[in-house]
């Protein structure tokens, strides 16, 4: 009990008043009783000792009230700022007594719900969803008979009507006894905490539906490269079950060995904290698989996925673009459009692109390929090109384009539009084929056939007319010997020199296809060339200047010594004609080795040494197209009547079937040089090279077997024969000559056609003939030989030809010169 309020003053008032009545009672006072001092002054002592104790504890008492009065100042404060604490909380405060009635709420959860706190207390219930309630009131009862502490997660109604996920705990408090004396409780807002988590569980479990059902592998490792996730893909891969897997190191679970490639850049990318990206073979799966290792704080994820079939479709296409780069023809891809100017820009041209044009790669990526076109370009063409491109189909066509130099090429071309799934056109491919020398090589096989079918041309003509003028030569010539009347002689000579003009016709036309039947001998140019020097001068006028420069070292070449004569006799008079207003005429010789180098730009061409004779003039020279043009037969410059146009095709002709080259250089009003080569040989002697001695027909009286088909022929020769005083007998056939033969047995010689009818030629006849007289002399007489007795364009060794027409001088001296090299008599 705390007694009433007693001023300080009063107090000490009361207790002075006391004391000086205790003394005045002393001093003033009568000793009535006669008691002694000593009892009077220790009953005073008493008193005072009373009144100072008096004192003392009303100062207690004051000092006690004094502290009560500030313990429940304290409280106050204390509850106001408690209070104070609670209601700022952003939290929910309630309490409950020991049975577990509610019976304080804060003002939050009045705010929160829009309920007054009597409504709170009188049905908290009310405020849960419906789902919440069963459980909650479960937990609380729980809680409530056992003591243990309350904690539940529901959702309270909100003023608004949303209901909102809270997290309540409470805690009992107990008297000393351990009663349950009270519940204090809270609720915090944990909604955002609730829609995190479910959405966290929702992502996770996309997450994990997403992994599982890529095609890839996945899996994650702690920081003591334990399992912590693995897909099934990835499961499956490393040979086990996810389940199996979990938690387990993955080295000692799997067939990924500590010291594999794998393990080490695991490691590698946990220590490093830095991602990896590599390939590598899992040899117990035996696929290649392409790993990406990413760091995290929990240790490394390791993506993975099976590019067995993606490094061999690698490999393949990097095969393709090897074999493309490699390629001899041109590819260029380029974007499909535009197909106006400035034209679709390039992506990709392979190294034959390079080779070709000369452009290099980053020249041209970024540039429409029309920058290789030029004067030359067929415009129609590319217009023909543009509208079948607009119409998506692929095109094929020949076309000139221009390197880099500026040199022009031909080229085939065929242009294919790629299209997409959609069907629309995204690019072009462009394969390109440089045909400019497999174009040259057809203008030359066109040549070739061209000459080809002028060689079976002149053969038929040959045969036929060579007949006619060997009657024609011969007659004329005997007319001569036996004619005195010189009008008759003059027109003989005549009809002698058209046949001979015939002659050399047909010659010629022999010689530029190659048909003419060559007997190639070991020759030494420079001798030859000295031996002409009086010809080729008498050849030319006086205003013209010969030089004649012979090498000393020129070799040998085996070559048909007459018919080179000609050839150099046709390019002199083709000098001549060139320098009407005199110049100087300049003839060659000298070894030259012809390197591969040159065979590569003259493809008839075999790498080797050659002699070389040079025919140069300073006359008016030829244009490119007049050089291009010159060996082609009845081509000519010349007026007409003034040249047949086979001088230099007959050239041509002979050079090419002596196994030599020739080539022409000339520039207009700059002069011509001609040079032929002809293989050079070694370890042979040159034959003697005379001129052969005109003497008198010399005959003999030998017996000749004729073979000849043609009546006309076979009369002329019977009567030339006999008039050189041989004996003569005339077949028309080869079984008719095999007849004869064994019916005569005195014939010396066999002169016999090489084409003649019924199944057996001239070779034929005398292949048979020497099985039976191995003596028996043959010579062969033809205007056109074919392949019987020639081969390689030149005459078989030890065969004898007189070719047609000839005049009687060349068929007396054949025969007898056959007739001489075997006196032997015919084997019987």
């Amino acid at each position: 009990m705390i007694l009433p309020n007693i001023s300080d003053r009063m107090r000490l008032c009361v207790l002075l008043i006391s004391f000086a009545a205790t003394v005045a009672i002393y001093f003033l006072a009568p000793n009535i009783l006669n008691v002694p001092d000593i009892y009077i002054i220790s009953n005073r002592l008493l008193s005072v000792l009373v009144l100072l104790l008096t004192y003392v504890y009303f100062h207690k008492l004051r000092t006690v009230r004094e502290q009560n009065l500030e313990i429940r100042e304290l409280e106050q404060a204390q509850r106001e700022t408690m209070d104070d604490f609670i209601e700022a909380m952003p939290v929910q405060v309630w309490s409950a007594d020991g049975h577990g009635v509610i019976d304080f709420v804060s003002n939050s959860l009045a705010k929160f719900s829009g309920k007054s706190k009597d409504e709170i207390l009188d049905n908290w219930l009310a405020l849960l969803h419906p789902d919440d309630r069963e459980d909650t009131m479960k937990v609380w009862s729980h809680s409530v008979a056992t003591g243990e502490p309350y904690l539940i997660d529901f959702r309270l109604q909100r003023h608004d009507g949303e209901y909102i996920w809270f997290k309540t705990q409470a805690l009992v408090q107990r008297d000393a006894n351990g009663k349950l004396v009270r519940w204090f409780g809270s609720s915090i807002d944990i909604d955002d905490l609730c829609r995190l988590q479910e959405e966290s569980e929702h992502l996770a479990s996309k997450f994990r539906h997403t992994v599982e059902s890529i095609t890839d592998a996945f899996f994650t490792l702690d920081h003591e490269f334990r399992f912590t996730y693995v897909n099934q893909k990835a499961a499956e891969v490393l040979g086990s079950t996810a389940e199996e897997l979990d938690g387990e190191i993955i080295w000692e679970k799997c067939p990924i060995g500590y010291e594999s490639p794998f393990a080490e850049r695991y490691r590698r990318a946990a220590k490093a904290k830095q991602k990896l990206h590599f390939e590598e073979y899992f040899s117990p799966s035996g696929k290649w698989l392409e790993v990406h290792v990413y760091p995290s704080p929990d240790g490394i994820s390791v993506y993975f996925s099976d590019i067995t079939k993606l490094r061999e479709e690698r490999e393949r296409l990097k095969l393709l673009d090897l074999a493309v780069s490699r390629l001899n023809d041109i590819i260029i891809i380029t974007k499909a459009n535009p197909l106006d100017e400035p034209g679709p820009e390039t992506v990709y041209v392979n190294e034959a692109f390079t080779q070709v044009t000369g452009y290099e790669a980053n020249e041209i990526i970024g540039k429409s390929p029309r920058i290789l076109q030029g004067p030359k370009t067929d415009r129609a063409e590319l217009d023909r090109i543009k509208r079948a491109l607009k119409e998506q189909r692929a095109v094929r066509t020949q076309l000139i384009n221009y390197t880099k130099s500026g040199q022009e090429y031909c080229l085939e071309i065929e242009i294919v539009p790629l299209l997409n799934d959609e069907g629309e056109c995204t690019h072009l491919v462009a394969i390109e084929r440089d045909i400019t020398e497999r174009l040259e090589i057809e203008k030359r096989l066109r040549e070739s056939q061209k000459l080809e079918a002028v060689g079976h041309l002149t053969g038929g003509v040959a045969h036929d007319f060579n007949n006619l003028l060997t009657v024609i030569i011969g007659n004329s010539e005997m007319m001569m010997e036996r004619t005195s009347d010189t009008e008759l002689q003059s027109m003989t000579e005549i009809t002698l020199s058209a046949a001979r003009l015939g002659a050399e016709l047909t010659s010629r036309l022999l010689a530029f296809a190659r048909r003419q039947p060559l007997d190639p001998k070991p020759t030494e140019l420079n001798q030859l060339l000295k031996g002409m020097r009086g010809l080729i001068r008498r050849t030319l006028p006086e205003d013209l200047e010969l030089e004649l420069t012979t090498s000393s070292d020129a070799s040998i070449t085996e070559i048909d010594a007459g018919e080179l004569e000609t050839a150099l006799l046709n390019l002199v008079i083709n000098a001549r004609d060139a320098m009407s207003n005199g110049g100087k005429l300049t003839i060659e010789t000298q070894n030259v080795t012809l390197d591969e180098d040159y065979a590569v730009h003259h493809f008839e061409v075999a790498p080797g040494d050659y002699v070389m004779i040079c025919v140069s003039d300073t006359g008016i020279g030829m244009d490119e197209e007049t050089v291009n043009q010159a060996f082609e037969p009845f081509f000519t410059t010349k007026e007409v009547g003034k040249g047949s146009g086979l001088g230099l095709s007959m050239v041509f002709g002979f050079t090419k079937q002596s196994g030599g080259h020739i080539s022409i250089y000339s520039e207009p009003n700059e002069g011509t040089s001609v040079k032929l080569y002809f293989p050079r040989v070694s370890n042979v002697l040159p034959e003697n090279l005379q001129a052969a001695k005109r003497n008198l027909p010399q005959g003999g009286t030998e017996h000749i077997l004729i073979a000849e088909d043609n009546d006309l022929v076979m009369q002329s020769l019977e009567r030339q024969l006999r008039s050189l005083g041989y004996r003569v007998t005339s077949v028309s056939s080869g079984h008719e000559a095999l007849t004869a033969l064994q019916n005569n047995k005195d014939v010396d010689l066999l002169l016999t056609d090489i084409v003649m009818p019924g199944g057996m030629n001239g070779r034929e006849l005398a292949d048979q003939a020497r099985e039976r007289y191995p003596a028996l002399n043959v010579l062969f007489t033809s205007g056109y030989t074919e392949n019987a007795i020639v081969h390689h364009g030149r005459l078989d060794r030890g065969v004898h030809l007189l070719s047609k027409p000839y005049t009687r001088m060349e068929l007396a001296t054949k025969v007898r010169l056959v007739l001489d090299e075997n006196k032997s008599p015919r084997t019987r």
